[in-house]
């Protein structure tokens, strides 16, 4: 690397508007996750800077558009201005690529990835209207590689039971892009917990290896691949038992609470284990979490609830934990409710 770098290092000292070399020394500080070079003039430059002198000099050239794109997304920036004085987005960047080759399959990723939900849709620049699940269409018809982030976030946008027509004519289920994932690259963790959620009880599944797993052989599964995903452990103390333990591929074992407990400190802003957790308790019975702080049952509804409000059928949770219809009950906001109020609010969809 650092002689092919050399080389592009020394065209540049040559000639400071050779595009090639230019684009390539870009290429190479992002493939090895580099942010800025020294050129041979002794000039700091940035990767971003490299692929603006690109665009100036070749203003058609899709990939520098996709990589300034990627660049302000991994560092949470808004839009970028380029040499020109214009202010581009992300996603305006993406469209940008897609304008100048639309057949770039990662960029059609990428820009699905720009929406916040499913039937969201987007104009390209050749005017045309497009949703997540018809750009996941449009990478996975021009992809040359495997794809398996694609079929898992297709997968997403249908129902449980759903299936769906692929640019190519091929109809495909959930069930079946998620195996297509897991055939594409079996070592890509969220497909098999998502197809461990499609699972009923002890129904297994047969994959692509030819190796059959039920829902709880997916979730360890998982686990072994990115022993912090908060699904796959959380979802793992959904399979069992009130007093069951099972042990995880780093040989430690855990009960159904405490892989709730993992799942919180792995990520303590989502409900669901504070939920599932909750569940599994008496209702003056405590526990203490990974952070040494100790919960009731109520505590833990209530910070369900307040990870995310939307969940409504909470509140009848909450609100069966009160001792009498008169004992009212303080949230964080303020907000003091009573049994039959928090069983109102629970009927709200």
């Amino acid at each position: 690397m650092e002689n092919e770098k050399q080389d592009y290092l020394k065209a540049i000292d040559i000639n400071s508007n050779d595009r090639d070399a230019l684009f390539q020394l870009a290429m190479i500080l992002d493939k090895h996750e580099q942010q800025t070079t020294l050129l041979l003039s002794g000039e700091s430059i940035t990767k971003e800077q490299l692929f603006w002198k690109v665009i100036a000099l070749d203003p058609n050239n899709a990939v520098a558009y996709y990589k300034l794109a990627v660049n302000i997304s991994s560092e949470k920036r808004l839009s970028i201005i380029l040499p020109s004085g214009q202010s581009m987005s992300e996603q305006q960047l993406y469209l940008k690529a897609l304008d100048i080759d639309p057949f770039y399959s990662n960029s059609y990723y990428n820009l699905a990835l720009t929406l916040p939900e499913s039937k969201t849709t987007i104009t390209l620049l050749n005017g045309e209207s497009m949703t997540a699940q018809q750009l996941y269409l449009k990478s996975i018809e021009h992809s040359n590689s495997d794809n398996s982030d694609c079929y898992n976030n297709l997968a997403l946008t249908l129902t449980d039971f759903g299936s769906i027509r692929l640019n190519d004519g091929q109809i495909m289920t959930k069930r079946q892009l998620l195996l297509k994932g897991i055939e594409n690259d079996p070592n890509y963790p969220p497909q098999y917990v998502n197809l461990a959620m499609l699972l009923i009880g002890n129904e297994t599944i047969k994959l692509p290896n030819g190796q059959s797993m039920n829902s709880k052989q997916l979730n360890l599964k998982t686990i072994s691949l990115d022993p912090s995903n908060y699904s796959a452990i959380n979802n793992l103390g959904n399979d069992l038992e009130h007093d069951e333990s099972i042990t995880l591929p780093n040989g430690e074992t855990l009960t159904k609470k405490q892989l709730y407990i993992k799942a919180i400190q792995i990520d303590p802003i989502s409900y669901f284990a504070y939920y599932d957790l909750a569940l599994e308790l008496e209702s003056k019975e405590t526990i203490t979490l990974g952070n040494s702080v100790t919960m009731t049952k109520q505590q833990l509804l209530i910070e369900a609830i307040n990870c995310d409000p939307t969940q409504t059928y909470i509140y009848k949770e909450i609100g069966l934990t009160l001792l009498d219809k008169h004992t009212r009950i303080s949230f964080p906001n303020g907000e003091q409710l009573s049994r039959r109020q928090l069983l109102q609010k629970a009927r709200i969809k």
